[in-house]
């Protein structure tokens, strides 16, 4: 059994703090222990102290700690007194301890039950409607101006002051030629005549040579010492009981443990390289055709003997200039959109504030031809 230390307890009468646990009444008021509860002088309850930290426990005398009954006291049901579990007889009122059935943690739990219920039961503090309303009042109007902001910046915008300045087309043929090239691969392409050919490093490959010894230093936890920590249990009769814990303490080990490590070595391949000649269709050249009219047409283009026609391009513009401030913007756009575009006549562009694709549209901003920005 661990030592015995001296408990206190506050009366809940008349306020008197810091009463020994032997005392049954109160030296102030001369009320009867009650409904109270046990704790220790500077300590919280659920205290762990530690070796060092124990110089201020106010231990009761050996000799005496052999008088102390370790059960806990007994609470009386006619007068709400604790009794020594000693007495057959309530030491406030007189009553038998038989006609009562609580102890002292009984007691405590049926004391912190009633004080949940009466918690439970207490009504809510009444709110200020002016208090809480303001607040709703505020976040009505931000949500409603934030709205709006998001509303107008996601919106579209059209402008009417344009007409179109200019338009321009551009059509070309890019002309491929078959030329010779000298190349040299690991396989012979299709309608390549071989050169030479030889045996040349590939690549290498990483193989497991063998395997060696290697110390590598590792570190492991062990066993110093047991180190002596002490908790405090209340005994319900106005002591507290010591129980002392021990844990274990580790410390850091440094070893030498010897490894198998292997160890790889790059082994050269070798394959066949083949050197060959292969005709290939290049871009050579460029043939244009371009007016500033709707007349579009492709150029003619004469091919040599080793040229034939490659890929196809057009691009379809036009300029449009504000009557306001004179700016001038340039468009692309697809050429059956851009037939029904005429140089001089007015134009309605729309187009995102937060800077989406502009449209031909009309005067509501309903699309007409996609554009794109030059």
């Amino acid at each position: 059994m661990g030592k015995i230390v001296m408990a206190y307890w506050d009366c809940p009468f008349c306020g008197s703090t810091g009463i020994q646990g032997n005392v049954s009444t109160c030296p102030n008021c001369g009320r009867a222990r009650g409904e109270v509860k046990f704790y220790m002088k500077d300590h919280g309850e659920n205290a762990v102290l530690h070796e060092n930290q124990r110089g201020d426990i106010e231990y009761v005398d050996e000799e005496q700690a052999k008088y102390v009954n370790r059960n806990p006291d007994w609470y009386c049901s006619y007068c709400n007194a604790l009794n020594s579990d000693n007495a057959a007889n309530c030491q406030n009122c007189g009553a038998s301890r038989t006609d009562s059935e609580s102890n002292y943690f009984e007691m405590l739990k049926k004391k912190e039950a009633r004080e949940q219920q009466n918690a439970a039961a207490q009504p809510a503090p009444a709110r200020s409607n002016t208090g809480s309303k303001r607040p709703l009042i505020f976040l009505l109007i931000a949500a409603v101006a934030i709205f709006g902001l998001v509303r107008y910046l996601t919106g579209n915008q059209t402008r009417g002051d344009l007409k179109v300045s200019s338009i321009s087309w551009v059509r070309s043929i890019n002309v491929e030629q078959n030329r010779e090239y000298q190349e040299a691969d690991w396989q012979l392409p299709n309608g390549a005549t071989l050169i030479s050919q030889e045996q040349a490093l590939h690549h290498y490959d990483t193989v497991l040579d063998h395997y060696e010894s290697v110390p590598v230093t590792r570190t492991r936890q062990v066993l110093d010492h047991y180190e002596s920590y002490y908790t405090y249990n209340d005994m319900g009769n106005g002591y507290y009981e010591e129980v002392e814990h021990e844990k274990p303490v580790y410390r850091t080990e440094e070893y030498t443990d010897i490894v198998q490590q292997p160890v790889y070595i790059q082994v050269p391949r070798y394959a066949t390289r083949y050197h060959y000649s292969i005709w290939r269709w290049t871009p050579s050249r460029d043939v244009q055709s371009s007016g500033s009219d709707h007349n579009a047409y492709w150029p003619e283009v004469t091919y040599a003997a080793d040229e034939r026609e490659g890929k196809k391009t057009e691009v379809y513009r036009m300029t449009v200039t504000g009557e306001k401030d004179g700016s001038s913007a340039t468009y692309r756009l697809a050429e059956a959109d851009w037939r029904n575009v005429n140089t001089g006549t007015g134009i309605y562009i729309t187009a995102s504030r937060m800077g989406g694709h502009p449209c031909i549209s009309d005067k509501d901003g309903n699309r007409i031809a996609d554009l794109i920005p030059e």
